[in-house]
């Protein structure tokens, strides 16, 4: 009997016990993230590329402080919107792996007497930054409001033409507004274009008179696009 009891024992041992075991797979090994620099990574950033250059690029939001640029009832100030989409722009290049100074990040900025003075004292921030790359954002006004549309203003510099091209060319994939063109003839016309030793694209990014451009301006999920789409021309032209 006691034999009986004891084979019974062994019997559900290996029913409960041993079998289970046997049947259980192995775990498969647990895949690391390659990102481990703490940086966020988002739908709109995951197939960035990190640059090689670790180039210094500067980014001038326009206006700011007692200079609110345009303003319309209901709806933010252009200083709050170069603002917000120098942020944007900013952390996603610097995800990029990119140096991000800028001459303002908030709304204490100082100003001069006429516009020359002004943009002389934002590029001589960008330059004690030691920037390779300066980056100015502007909005447009229409009292038509279906005047819609982003142009680009650079110098007549062949590789930082090609740099704006491929800015152009992001926008469109993202279906941002409408290009207006690119113009690196006139550069003389903007003092923040003066200083040739300093590379400097300036965008206007749209017109917030627009009711469609204002969205994307505003819409924090299109700054985000705006952003990437920007990182994306510069890995592709200065990594």
């Amino acid at each position: 009997m006691n034999k009986t009891y004891f084979y019974i024992i062994i019997a559900l041992f290996l029913a409960l016990v041993v079998q289970p075991n046997i049947s259980v797979k192995p775990k498969e090994s647990v895949r690391i993230p390659e990102n481990q620099d703490g940086t966020i990574m988002t739908n709109d950033t995951v197939d960035l590329k990190t640059s090689e250059s670790k180039s210094v690029i500067c980014i001038d939001p326009a206006y700011g402080g007692a200079n609110v640029g345009f303003v319309e009832e209901g709806k933010k100030d252009a200083k709050d919107i170069t603002l917000e989409l120098a942020l944007v722009i900013g952390q996603t290049l610097e995800q990029s792996g990119y140096t991000v100074v800028y001459t303002r990040t908030d709304d204490n900025i100082s100003f001069y007497n006429n516009e020359e003075e002004n943009e002389n004292y934002r590029i001589n921030i960008a330059k004690d930054q030691n920037a390779d790359y300066l980056l100015h954002l502007e909005v447009n006004y229409n009292r038509d409001t279906l005047e819609k549309g982003y142009t680009i203003f650079t110098q007549p510099n062949d590789d930082i033409i090609d740099l704006c091209n491929v800015i152009a060319q992001e926008f469109m994939k993202i279906n941002y507004s409408e290009f207006k063109g690119l113009d690196s003839d006139h550069y003389g016309n903007f003092p923040v274009l003066a200083d040739s030793d300093l590379p400097t694209i300036s965008i206007e990014l749209g017109y917030m008179s627009n009711p469609s451009d204002y969205t994307q301006m505003t819409n924090e999920e299109y700054q985000k696009k705006i952003g990437s789409a920007i990182a994306k021309a510069f890995l592709q032209e200065i990594n």
